[in-house]
């Protein structure tokens, strides 16, 4: 009876307008977009961005508003207030207030706080002090911290922009041109995990967005590695793609994209754009030899700055910064290796990774669950 009660939507109250507006939002999260509507398009980009697809037949699209949905969509730059007030734009009704409680109960503290990989050393970043004085109050935090001192580290950023998104762009672009106070304390990089955990919402409650200031790393080789005029990623791969980056840093994350996609071309782009040694995982020696292939393809990278590390091949690229393509298997083999192969790992093991590129993540081992690719920035 109580989930009859919940989806009776009888009582929603439809806008003098509603034959203009392209989505049902309901009071269980639940959101229904006509395809058939004219502002189909922008209403697509932005629900992709806060929501969960349900189904997709042809006429009308189910989505379902999550607390990992909504985590996403802050990651990327999105603010409550704006989340609610394109939804409501975009709505046949008025939003119900279960909706709009939801909305601010899930991303109340999402994106408040940054975990950011700045030349080796880790900061805890955020534009509000009080925030970070409450971290440090935690004993687990504080002890992490590697300079005692009370006072944070102030430093002045442009705003964001998240791109892919019409109905969005003039509120984007009025943010960015504000400059915004941030504030950072270091802390111990063998302390991250613990940190990190502190921070989750069954403890603290304010999870981390992990970034890479990959742009301002002069403290790891670059790498010379351009896009082939002839690799022009489709839009729905750029759009991908500008997920991952904003101001010059890189965030640690998951991109899905259906079979057939191009994740190829999409993992070869951010390698290309962070210009940094890239540690690309596959699951066996056939895909290590069909990624190697598409970093030739699609980049100008030299022969002799991308190897193999497979049980067959065990190539090492020359010079400070390259990339290194191998099978998890290769990686985790805890038992005794050949001389060469335990060089290599060692090698592996020591080296700064720009970036740790992991093929049809899927496996219940990995720590972030996700489908078919993820671009993340790890430590090594």
């Amino acid at each position: 009876d109580n989930e009859v009660k919940k989806r009776d939507f009888t009582k929603l109250e439809l806008k003098l307008d509603h034959v203009n507006r392209p989505l049902w939002a309901c009071a269980d999260g639940r959101i229904f977009l006509e395809t058939f509507s004219p502002l189909y398009k922008q209403a697509y980009d932005f629900l992709i961005a806060i929501a969960e697809p349900v189904c997709r037949p042809e006429s009308m699209h189910e989505y379902n508003l999550t607390p990992h949905s909504l985590y996403a969509a802050v990651s990327v730059g999105l603010e409550t207030t704006t989340i609610i007030s394109v939804l409501s734009k975009l709505s046949k009704t008025k939003l119900p207030h279960e909706i709009i409680d939801f909305i601010h109960g899930s991303t109340a503290n999402y994106g408040k706080v940054k975990l950011v990989l700045k030349k080796n050393q880790y900061f805890v970043e955020s534009p509000f002090p009080e925030v970070l004085k409450t971290l440090l109050n935690d004993d687990v935090i504080s002890k992490a911290r590697k300079a005692p001192e009370d006072c944070l580290a102030v430093s002045r950023t442009a705003g964001e922009i998240a791109s892919g998104h019409d109905l969005l762009d003039e509120m984007q672009l009025a943010a960015a041109t504000e400059e915004k106070e941030t504030h950072s304390f270091e802390i111990d990089s063998a302390q991250v995990e613990n940190v990190k955990q502190r921070c989750l919402p069954n403890a603290l409650n304010f999870p981390m967005l992990e970034e890479y200031d990959f742009r301002n790393d002069t403290v790891n080789p670059d790498l010379d590695m351009e896009l082939k005029p002839q690799a022009r990623p489709r839009p729905y791969q750029e759009k991908s793609l500008s997920k991952m980056f904003g101001n010059g840093r890189a965030r640690s994350g998951i991109i899905v994209l259906p079979c057939g996609a191009g994740k190829s071309l999409v993992g070869v782009s951010a390698a290309c754009r962070i210009k940094k040694s890239c540690l690309c995982l596959a699951t066996n020696a056939v895909s290590v030899d069909q990624w190697a292939f598409q970093f030739k393809l699609w980049s100008t990278i030299r022969d002799e700055h991308i190897s193999r590390f497979t049980s067959d091949n065990k190539e090492k690229f020359r010079g400070m910064a390259g990339v290194v393509v191998t099978t998890y298997n290769m990686v985790a083999f805890g038992g005794k290796r050949s001389e060469d192969s335990e060089k290599i790992i060692e090698e592996i093991r020591n080296r700064e990774w720009g970036l740790l590129l992991m093929d049809e993540v899927r496996s219940p081992f990995f720590d972030k669950l996700g489908l078919r690719i993820s671009l993340a920035h790890e430590r090594s």
